[in-house]
């Protein structure tokens, strides 16, 4: 039950931007692009993530991963250029035109990120706020 109030919540804030910020933090479970898929050590090695944030017309998107030199996680944000809705698959795409990539969040909670380099991500996200 919690679960689906959860995704209900969800949905309506992809739906329905408000004054509110609302942040999405997704986990990345499978990422590959033209030389490889990734392995499940790869993965948890990486520590692959994207973060959404948007409030109102404005939003940003982050991607995250372990950075060896840092030796922790650490994120490029960007300003979204775009937004798009899709009223048919209730789904909202974040586009960052300088960087050639894009966001996409499902009303399930699901990502993909398209690396614009000929690479994709996908997962899960979580609604972190607000």
């Amino acid at each position: 039950m919690k679960s689906l109030l959860l995704s209900f919540v969800a949905l309506f804030f992809i739906l329905h931007p408000s004054a509110n910020a609302t942040e999405f933090k997704c986990k990345v479970a499978k990422k590959l692009d033209d030389e490889r898929q990734y392995t499940d050590e790869q993965l948890s090695k990486g520590n692959f993530s994207a973060l959404i944030e948007e409030k109102g017309s404005e939003a940003f998107v982050s991607r995250c991963s372990h950075s060896p030199s840092d030796e922790k996680v650490t994120c490029d944000r960007y300003k979204v250029d775009k937004i798009a809705f899709d009223e048919h698959i209730k789904s909202k795409k974040f586009y960052v035109f300088r960087s050639q990539f894009d966001i996409q969040l499902f009303s399930n909670l699901s990502f993909i990120e398209n690396n614009g380099r000929g690479g994709i991500s996908y997962g899960k996200c979580h609604l972190t706020s607000p």
